[in-house]
């Protein structure tokens, strides 16, 4: 039987993630443990017994633990990944590793950037249906370095869900997600001077005039105009220092959605950090709860009957924002990307608005709310789509063949 490790880093939503892979395994039958990557770690012994060679599988979001964190050290100062023959310098990757995308732009960037790294398909992330059993996990955070997540489970039936009819819900419009001024990133597009301002206000015009554009095609397109002597490794490593323009883009386009709405007499609550600074001249109430963990997001999307969604700048994929409005009963509006075209159609079960036709998504959204009936038909088909084909144990599912080519 194959073995799991899954690790909960400091970003939230990162560890929501992983406990819902681990319940999913564990309900499968595999062994898992789930990782608490902070210090001081005490756990070092307990997964120096739980891992056996050739029988073990690493799963992690975004590189954590496999970016040399010192707790994943041995008191001999080897690498614990490396007594397994798990690991060896190859950008901080194990030897035996597998590259799995949310977004098709993402898959093909790493192919063409870093064709000796495996990638399997392109998956995007899961959704999640609001279930008060995870407000209690969140008040009473387990302090176990190394938990085995079935004796978590045990004694926790799940209750009954209850998914609230659109006409009966609370919320009219919800948005799940942060907001930045814009002018925060400012300085770093000016600290190297005048020429490279000039540079980057060039890559947001372009994003800004065609919304519906991958940043990394942007970024290339730009690079090799302006400064076509540079390799593919100092290609690289530019583009990694402009993370800054992705979340220049990304905050503008949220801002922008919000505003459109409250300046046409349509509320919406907002849910996450900085939306007290958004500048907008209200003719509906902005509300706002801030952020404190993913269960507060779902409980919010489970009592709205439309929930806004706006993509990432990557535009092969999809979002689990929209995925999770599905498995709580509120229909989704969402700008659209390649993926989501191909694979749901426009009024069936979710519904489409532009980024660079912004005029029409006041009427899109006042016209949903008009017609509950609609809306629930709407709701109806994308839940019972998404609870069989979009939920975290679909997405582990998926990822169990990967393990006999580890």
């Amino acid at each position: 039987m194959k073995r799991l490790l899954l690790f909960e880093p400091g970003v939230e939503t990162l560890r929501f993630f992983s406990n819902r892979l681990a319940e999913a395994f564990t309900e499968f039958g595999y062994e898992v443990r789930l990782v608490r990557i902070h210090e001081p770690f005490s756990g070092l012994e307990a997964l120096q017994g739980f891992i056996l060679p050739h029988e073990t599988v690493m799963i992690t979001f975004n590189f954590h633990a496999i970016q040399q964190e010192a707790i994943f050290y041995t008191p001999e100062g080897g690498l614990l990944w490396d007594l397994y023959d798990y690991y060896e310098e190859l950008q901080h990757l194990p030897k035996r590793y597998l590259q799995i995308c949310i977004d098709g732009d993402h898959t093909d960037y790493m192919k063409h950037f870093y064709p000796e790294i495996a990638c399997g398909k392109t998956m995007p992330l899961a959704g999640c249906g609001y279930c008060s059993r995870f407000v209690e996990d969140a008040a009473h955070p387990r302090t176990e370095d190394v938990t085995d997540p079935a004796s978590l489970l045990s004694g926790k039936p799940e209750a009954p869900r209850t998914v609230l009819p659109v006409a009966g819900r609370p919320t009219d419009v919800v948005f799940t997600g942060c907001f930045t001024s814009p002018d925060f990133f400012l300085p770093y597009m000016k600290r190297n001077g005048p020429e490279y301002d000039t540079f980057y206000h060039n890559i947001l015009d372009d994003l800004l005039a065609a919304p519906d554009q991958c940043i990394h095609t942007v970024y290339l397109r730009h690079l090799n105009r302006e400064l076509p002597e540079l390799t593919k490794e100092e290609l690289k490593n530019v583009m990694n220092k402009m993370i800054f323009l992705d979340l220049w883009i990304r905050f503008t386009f949220r801002g922008r959605v919000i505003k459109t709405l409250l300046e046409n007499d349509i509320p919406v609550h907002c849910i996450g950090a900085g939306w007290d600074t958004l500048p907008v001249k209200k003719k509906a109430p902005l509300t706002h709860t801030a952020y404190s963990d993913t269960n507060v997001c779902l409980h919010a999307i489970s009592e709205a009957k439309l929930s806004l969604n706006v993509m990432p700048w990557f535009k092969r994929g999809a979002h689990d924002r929209i995925y999770s409005s599905m498995l709580n009963g509120s229909v989704c509006v969402t700008d659209p990307s390649q993926y989501l075209t191909e694979h749901f159609r426009d009024s069936d079960m979710l519904r489409y608005y532009h980024l660079d036709q912004l005029s029409a998504l006041p009427g899109i959204v006042s016209g949903l709310l008009a017609d509950p009936e609609g809306m629930q038909q709407i709701a109806d088909r994308a839940y019972t789509f998404a609870d069989s084909r979009l939920t975290w144990k679909q997405f582990a599912q998926e990822l169990v063949p990967y393990f006999t080519t580890v």
